[in-house]
């Protein structure tokens, strides 16, 4: 790494900075043209640090462990993965963009899918890590499912971050992911779709709805129970809730932790974090506005959102912000000057940040 950042010129690392406040403090869209125009300064010189991608996609990683870690220490947290899309309709030329269901357009879209995992703590959410999944008939062969994608980050991981669990929706609440993680013991907490079959210790084989041990009663909120999957011994709890349209719902969980019924559903609902931060992504940093057509420079550009994001949930925690987007509108009233000593601050608390990101006044 000493080696790499000694390539990295001073230049460099001021286009860098300007890169990752550029995201933040210009309300245009966040292209490397309007970023530099914003700065007064050249597009070729911000071009350049997405095209060193041998360099920024090395580091990138390690900057977010060490902001992650960093937090940690104040409050141990938990990991969360998750899937987005990242929307590329007007690119043609740009490989792994494919036709991917829009869940909240109803619709079909050309982009990219982004399998990620963040830490979290409940006070601040960081990005740790992504990786694209394509379609089996673009890659063939070295086709990767989400779960297999999932298991992989996971496995590169371990032992580079403190967590308590691991949170998932039903999507990674795969036979496949729910072995691996017993095997490796490592606890988790996920949604689980109602039609899986489980085998209480009564002999009874039936679906989650319809197990009698997990029928919620007259005022019964929620109830749990041992049972058998696939060889594998979990608790699993069924939960009564309202819904948007004030509608009764039944949400069912499956976790290797012995909790209390209630406590599980209210521990999963700290998976939403991740959803929060996709939604600050791609409204207020730019995170499609890349128009670059190497997929190692899309990468790059999505790891400088990660770190604008992460400093906005640093501004947040510290200044008592009700969330990052406060944050975000705060800097872009204040002079870019002040913007400049606040990341240059921020870069300090981390050894490898501040190699990287260090800017002379």
């Amino acid at each position: 790494m000493k080696q790499l950042l000694k390539n990295f010129t001073k230049k460099s690392k001021k286009r860098f900075i300007q890169y990752i406040l550029g995201l933040i403090l210009n309300p245009e869209k966040n292209t490397c043209s309007k970023i530099a125009k914003f700065f007064g300064i050249k597009h070729d010189s911000l071009y350049r640090i997405l095209w060193k991608t041998g360099f920024s996609l090395f580091i990138f990683s390690e900057i977010n462990l060490a902001i992650a870690n960093y937090f940690s220490k104040e409050k141990r947290g938990w990991l969360i993965i998750d899937d987005t899309l990242m929307l590329k309709p007007f690119i043609k030329f740009l490989a792994g963009v494919y036709d991917v269901y829009n869940v909240v357009l109803s619709r079909p879209d050309r982009g990219l899918c982004l399998v990620v995992i963040a830490w979290s703590n409940g006070n601040v959410t960081i990005s740790l890590m992504f990786e694209f999944m394509y379609h089996k008939d673009l890659v063939g062969k070295d086709y990767k499912t989400k779960t297999e994608i999932a298991k992989l980050m996971i496995l590169k991981l371990l032992g580079k971050i403190s967590f308590r669990y691991i949170l998932f929706d039903g999507h990674y609440s795969t036979i496949e992911m729910l072995k691996f993680l017993c095997e490796m013991r490592i606890f988790f907490i996920a949604k689980i779709a109602r039609n899986r079959k489980i085998k209480t210790k009564d002999g009874i084989f039936e679906r989650l709805d319809k197990h009698p041990l997990l029928k919620l009663l007259r005022n019964r909120r929620s109830k749990k129970v041992r049972a058998h999957y696939n060889d594998m011994s979990l608790y699993f709890s069924s939960h009564k809730r309202k819904n948007k349209q004030n509608e009764y719902a039944f949400t069912y969980i499956v976790s290797n932790i012995k909790l209390d019924s209630k406590k599980y559903l209210e521990i999963y609902k700290d998976r939403w974090a991740i959803e929060t931060m996709f939604r600050t992504m791609k409204q207020y940093l730019g995170f499609s506005h890349c128009q670059c057509i190497g997929l190692e420079r899309q990468k790059a550009h999505i790891y400088m959102v990660f770190i604008g994001y992460s400093f906005l949930e640093k501004e947040k925690h510290e200044n008592s912000f009700k969330c990052p987007e406060d944050a975000l509108k705060h800097l872009q009233k204040v002079k870019s000057s002040v913007a400049i000593d606040r990341i240059s601050a921020f870069s300090e608390n981390f050894q490898c940040f501040a190699q990287v990101l260090y800017l002379r006044k």
